[in-house]
């Protein structure tokens, strides 16, 4: 029997991860990591939870890489901590993985393979297939185990005019699909999107358009990661007679990693350095930095608030926003855009121009992928709840028997008997959430606690008492913080501590000592008091000193 165990990417835009199962050996295909929702407070990263694996980590054959995204790579650091496995990808997707490793100290074997190509890992007979994505270099694994094959597709998009040349060939998939696929696992990103994904080279015709109109400095964001864009953008800078300086540390750690192994071909004479620009003229600068997505210190968000170190936008200088926003970011994104537009600055972003295309395949797209492969059962995976039923909709609508169509979320298991899937015993799994140096110790109850106090603040309710008699020596002394002004709630806080004050009294009549007893006490008759005066609900912290 074999099994697939959905660990993320389910349910979920980000942090994809499953573990294909057989003959007692497992290999990890995708290890990535996702960014945090508007109620995660204070929390920097979401990784998977790897404690189905960490039960017999001997079990692990290694990990295998689709491509370098950080939804689907950045996890790595955290994991191979734990396991110590080689890691399977093409060259630029270990390039980029190896910069991340190198950060953390991890060093673990990293094994290239090519696409299209083979290898055999363990017992998994695995077959690569290149694929076209918004990076280059990313592939589609064909997994062969001794209860069938499995097509994970990865992400991709049929782009008849990549920037590389790299076609998704439906030939070889529709090849595959002939020898057999028995359970098929596909991209659903953009499953509520009709039609079909523009080629990347659309984008070029509109940067060009923008370059030749611009008059002062040209600031493009995008992903670090996105090296077509960032090809395309120093191809029409070189056409229209500008020099180009990068900005942000993992743009300038991607952009090395491509011109390393030959993904990038950007001459040196188009680069300048970032301390260049206040003796260049900005008519003829281009700047390429990340932020895309409004992260708050980034360099288009440091620049958009006037408080980077280096870089400051003037009235007519071009900012273009070459991505588009990955859902949830969207405030974050048009905060940095009215920023840039108060200081004079022209916007083009993917709302209102066509420079930004993405590398997931829509519906048309995700269609021909079904009929070509033609799988016994269909999983969509990569997506939001509402992506995963619409593909597994549109499953069903290009012939796959509805019976064989599943939607899984993290945790489900599916096992593969002699060609037929089936449901498995669910595994632990969720997200695991990374604050600072921090990992796994913020949960629930710590979000809840910070979401509360993001909400209505919290009030330290002080008091002393007499350890043998419980006699109130001194308080209760009430400190505000995030809830109401010390100084212009001055009534308020006296009367709630009057009313805890009364409270108290009826304890003490009965010489109760007894800290839990006192702290409920308090805890209850100040939060009545609040409620009914404000209603809000602050946290509430006794603190109890016997003397």
């Amino acid at each position: 029997m074999t099994k697939v165990v959905f660990l993320g990417g389910v349910g979920e835009i980000g942090r994809n991860m499953l573990a294909v199962e057989s003959d007692g050996r497992i290999l990890v295909i995708d290890c990535g990591l996702s960014f945090p929702n508007e109620e995660m407070l204070g929390v920097d990263l979401v990784l998977p939870d790897f404690s189905y694996l960490r039960a017999d980590p001997q079990a692990c054959e290694g990990v295998l890489l689709t491509h370098g995204h950080e939804d689907h790579v950045g996890a790595l650091s955290w994991f191979l901590r734990d396991f110590d496995v080689p890691v399977f990808g093409t060259p630029l997707t270990l390039g980029i993985a190896r910069r991340r490793l190198d950060e953390y100290g991890v060093d673990p074997e990293l094994v290239e393979i090519q696409a299209p190509g083979r290898r055999r890992i363990g017992p998994f007979d695995c077959r690569f297939l290149p694929v076209s994505h918004s990076i280059p270099d990313a592939i589609s694994v064909v997994v062969d185990t001794s209860d069938g094959r499995i097509l994970y597709t990865g992400d991709f998009k049929l782009d008849e005019t990549p920037i590389d040349g790299r076609r998704t060939d439906l030939e070889a998939f529709a090849e595959v699909g002939r020898q057999g696929v028995d359970l098929m696992l596909s991209d659903s990103t953009n499953a509520e999107t009709p039609g079909r994904t523009p080629s990347e080279a659309v984008v070029g015709k509109a940067l060009r358009a923008i370059f030749e109109g611009a008059e002062q400095r040209i600031i493009v964001a995008c992903f670090a990661s996105n090296l077509h864009r960032i090809q395309q953008v120093c191809e029409v800078a070189q056409e229209t007679g500008r020099r180009v300086a990068f900005i942000g540390r993992s743009m300038i750690a991607n952009v090395e990693v491509g011109r390393e192994l030959g993904y990038l071909n950007i001459s040196d004479d188009l680069l300048m350095e970032v301390d260049e620009l206040d003796r260049t003229p900005p008519e003829i600068t281009v700047l390429i930095c990340t932020g895309s997505q409004g992260e708050p210190l980034s360099a288009l968000s440091l620049i958009a608030a006037g408080e980077h170190k280096q870089v400051r936008v003037d009235t007519g200088d071009t900012v273009i926003l070459s991505a588009s926003a990955i859902p949830g970011n969207e405030p974050a994104v048009h905060r940095v855009i009215n920023a840039l537009y108060k200081a004079g600055v022209d916007v083009y972003h993917a709302e209102t121009s066509p420079v930004h295309v993405s590398g997931h395949a829509a519906v048309d797209e995700l269609r021909d992928m079904l009929l070509a492969v033609g799988p016994r059962h269909f999983v969509p995976v990569h997506g939001e709840f509402r992506h995963l039923a619409l593909h597994a909709k549109l499953a069903r609508s290009a012939g796959i028997d509805p019976s064989h169509v599943s939607v899984v979320q993290d945790g489900d298991v599916l096992e593969l008997v002699d060609g037929r899937v089936r449901p498995g015993e669910r595994v632990a799994a969720g997200m695991v959430l990374v604050d600072g140096l921090g990992v796994g110790d913020v949960g629930t109850t710590v979000l809840r606690d910070r979401r509360l106090l993001a909400g209505d603040g919290f009030l330290l309710c002080v008091v002393t008492i007499d350890s043998q008699t419980g006699e109130v020596l001194a308080g209760p002394d009430l400190i505000s913080r995030g809830f109401v002004h010390m100084d212009q709630s001055r009534e308020l806080l006296a009367e709630a501590a009057d009313r805890v004050a009364v409270a108290l009294e009826g304890l003490e009549a009965e010489q109760v000592t007894e800290w839990s007893t006192i702290k409920r006490t308090c805890r209850r008759a100040l939060g009545e008091f609040v409620w009914n005066e404000t209603r809000r609900r602050p946290m509430i912290l006794p603190v109890i000193m016997e003397i």
